[in-house]
């Protein structure tokens, strides 16, 4: 839920939980972006960015082996939309987004930002899933009160977590 704008390009989110990103989501995945697109929408007076995710684990629900996220912003020859808080993606990068379907089939992630984790592997080889949270968003909670900032989690933990909090929420689990 996008609360308010503040000047100086930086966007306002209410903070949502693990538990309510798996309520709102129709599923979370764990992939490669395997290309990125930016184009006006059909209006003529929006840019989005599409990026198709090869899935490699649908962590839950049930999604394709390959999904298109949809979010605002992105580049159309040298015109830039620049969205603070909104999903970005990068061809190559593996990421790990919350999924909610939009009407035509594609996908948006839940919650902006706070549904998206970039994932790194570090010198031991062991998986993260960093926050992508940019430096142009605050997040508060309900009252007011800014969130304390998200922390990345080994991605063997973040996933049987959420996978907890879907079972807990009955959500549609694949057998893996």
């Amino acid at each position: 839920m996008l609360v308010a704008a503040i000047p100086g390009g930086a966007s306002t989110f209410l903070k949502m939980d693990q538990k309510a990103l798996v309520r709102d989501s129709a599923g979370v995945v764990q992939g490669e972006v395997i290309a990125v697109s930016s184009f006006w929408d059909k209006s003529g007076r929006i840019v989005v960015t599409e990026a198709q995710v090869r899935v490699e684990d649908s962590v839950f629900g049930n999604v394709p082996s390959v999904v298109v996220v949809r979010t605002f912003g992105g580049k159309v020859g040298n015109f830039v939309v620049e969205a603070h808080g909104f999903p970005t993606f990068r061809k190559s990068e593996r990421v790990l987004p919350y999924l909610e379907a939009e009407e035509d089939g594609a996908m948006r992630v839940t919650g902006y930002q706070q549904g998206q984790f970039r994932l790194v592997r570090d010198k031991a080889g062991i998986e993260w899933a960093v926050p992508a949270t940019d430096e142009g968003v605050n997040i508060v909670t309900r009252d007011g009160r800014e969130a304390a900032p998200s922390k990345s989690i080994r991605l063997d933990v973040l996933k049987q977590s959420i996978r907890n909090e879907a079972r807990q929420a009955g959500r549609p689990m694949l057998e893996n």
